[in-house]
C-alpha cells in the first residue's frame, strides 16, 4: 500500500507541480502589480485589487464553461480514443471564441455593480479604467484556457509553466515602466498595471497556440486537420459539463466579490487591507488549484479505464496531499504576519487591519484547499451539478448572510468570519459527496 501511495503521489505531482507553478506564475503577475501599485497609494492599491477581483469573476466564469474539455478529453485519452479527442478539441476552440466575445461584453458592464454597492467613489473611476483595458484580452484568454485544458487532460502540464515563466520578466518591466512612468513612458498608474496584464494574457495565448500546433506529441492526433465547423450537439455536450462548473465558480467568485464590495463600503483602507490579504491567500490557493486540476485528470483517466477502486484512491490521496502542503503557510501566517504585510505596504492604517484579517485567513486557507481539491475529484467523475448546488447552499444561503451580519457588527474581521463559515461548509459537503459517489461507483462495478 505504501508503494502504491508513493507511486500515485509521483504521478500526481508530475502532472500537478507544473500546474501549481503555472498558476503561481500567473497570479504573481497580479501580485507584482498589487505590490508595485501599493507604493503609489492606498486608493490605487484598492482599485487594482477590486479590479482584479471583478476580472477574476469573469475569468472564472469563462474557465468553468471551458473546463468541460478536461474530463471529457481525459476519459478519451485514458481509453485511447484519438479521433474523439480531435473532435472535442476543435469544438472546444469554437466554444472558446464564443465565450471570449461574451466575456468582452461582460467586462464592459460589470463595473456598474460598484455603484449599486456604494463602493468608495474615489476608487470607482480607477476600477472602471482597469476593466475597460483588460476586457480586450478576454477572447485570447479563452483560447488559452481551451488549449491549457487540452494539454492537462493529456497529461502534459509543462508548456503552460514555461510560457508563464517566460512572460514573468515582461510583467515586471511593463509594470515598472507604465505604473511609475520610467524611461520616457507616461506614468499611467492603475491603467499601466491593467495594460501590462492584458498584453501578457494575449502573448500567453499566442505562445500556447504555436506550441500545440507544432508539438510532435500531438501530430498523430491531427488536431488542426479537417477542421470542422461548429457542431451545436458537441458544443452542447461540452456545456452540459461546463455550465454547472461555471455556475459553481461564478458563485464562489461572486461570494468573494460580494465580500470585497461590502468591504468597499467600509472605506478604501479596509478594502486595501482586504485585497492585500486576499492576494496572499490567492498565492497559497494556487497549490490546491494546481493539484485540483491534476486530481481531476487522474480521476478522469481512471474512470476512462473503468478502474473505479483507483478513482476513490486517487481522489482522497490528492485531497490529503494538498492539505499537508498548505499547513506550512498556515503556521507562517500565524507567527509572522508582519513579514507578509511589509511586502505590500507600510501604511500604518492598512497594516493594522490586515494583521487582524491574516489571523482569520490562517484557518480560511485549510478549508479553501479542501474545497478546491474535493471539487476537482468530483469533476473527474463528471459530477458538476452537485458541487453547484452545494455552493448555492454553503456560500449564498449560509456564508454570505453570516458575513453580512458579522461585518455590520465586527467590521472587516466579521466579513472574514463569514467567509470561513461559507468555505468550511462547502469543503465538508464536497468531501462527503465524493466519499458517497466514489464508494457507490466502486461497489456497483464490483457487483
Amino acid at each position: 500500500m505504501v508503494r502504491k501511495c508513493w507511486s500515485e503521489l509521483a504521478g500526481l505531482f508530475s502532472l500537478g507541480l507544473p500546474i501549481i507553478f503555472t498558476q503561481l506564475l500567473q497570479v504573481s503577475q497580479g501580485t507584482m502589480a498589487v505590490i508595485m501599485i501599493g507604493q503609489v497609494g492606498s486608493r490605487e492599491l484598492a482599485a487594482v485589487g477590486l479590479g482584479a477581483t471583478l476580472w477574476v469573476f469573469v475569468w472564472l466564469g469563462c474557465m468553468g464553461l471551458l473546463m468541460g474539455l478536461s474530463p471529457i478529453i481525459a476519459q478519451h485519452h485514458g481509453a485511447g480514443r484519438k479521433q474523439e479527442i480531435r473532435e472535442v478539441f476543435q469544438q472546444g476552440l469554437w466554444l472558446a471564441l464564443i465565450v471570449g466575445i461574451l466575456a468582452f461584453v461582460v467586462m464592459r458592464v460589470i463595473g456598474q455593480v460598484m455603484r449599486v454597492m456604494r463602493v468608495d467613489p474615489e476608487v470607482i473611476p480607477l476600477v472602471d479604467g482597469y476593466l475597460v483595458i483588460t476586457s480586450w484580452s478576454m477572447p485570447a484568454v479563452c483560447v488559452y484556457l481551451a488549449l491549457r485544458f487540452f494539454c492537462e487532460a493529456t497529461g502534459n502540464s509543462r508548456p503552460m509553466m514555461i510560457i508563464q515563466l517566460l512572460l514573468l520578466p515582461l510583467g515586471f518591466v511593463g509594470n515598472y515602466l507604465l505604473i511609475y512612468g520610467k524611461l520616457g513612458f507616461p506614468a499611467m498608474g492603475v491603467d499601466g498595471a491593467a495594460l501590462t496584464f492584458a498584453v501578457g494574457l494575449v502573448l500567453a495565448a499566442v505562445l500556447m497556440t504555436v506550441y500545440v500546433f507544432r508539438a510532435r506529441r500531438y501530430k498523430q492526433l491531427g488536431l488542426f486537420q479537417r477542421f470542422r465547423s461548429p457542431n451545436l450537439i458537441e458544443i452542447r455536450n461540452l456545456l452540459r459539463l461546463g455550465v454547472p462548473i461555471s455556475v459553481n465558480l461564478v458563485l464562489d467568485s461572486g461570494f468573494y466579490g460580494g465580500i470585497s464590495l461590502l468591504m468597499g463600503q467600509m472605506g478604501h483602507v479596509a478594502l486595501a487591507a482586504h485585497q492585500l490579504v486576499i492576494n496572499y491567500a490567492t498565492l497559497i490557493f494556487m497549490i490546491p488549484v494546481g493539484l485540483s486540476s491534476a486530481i481531476m485528470v487522474r480521476v478522469g483517466q481512471s474512470v476512462g479505464r473503468r478502474d473505479f477502486a483507483e478513482v476513490r484512491f486517487r481522489g482522497w490521496l490528492g485531497i490529503t496531499a494538498s492539505t499537508v502542503l498548505i499547513v506550512p503557510s498556515v503556521v507562517f501566517v500565524i507567527f509572522f504576519p508582519e513579514i507578509i504585510i511589509s511586502v505590500y505596504t507600510s501604511d500604518p492604517e492598512v497594516v493594522a487591519v490586515a494583521t487582524a484579517l491574516l489571523m482569520v485567513a490562517a484557518f480560511f486557507q485549510i478549508f479553501d484547499g479542501l474545497y478546491m481539491t474535493g471539487a476537482g475529484a468530483l469533476r473527474g467523475m463528471k459530477d458538476t451539478k452537485g458541487p453547484m448546488w452545494i455552493s448555492i447552499l454553503a456560500y449564498w444561503l449560509i456564508g454570505f448572510p453570516i458575513a453580512w451580519f458579522l461585518g455590520s457588527h465586527l467590521g472587516p474581521e466579521g466579513l472574514w468570519y463569514g467567509m470561513v463559515a461559507g468555505i468550511g461548509l462547502t469543503a465538508i459537503l464536497l468531501g462527503w459527496r465524493f466519499e458517497l459517489k466514489s464508494v457507490s461507483l466502486r461497489d456497483s462495478h464490483a457487483r
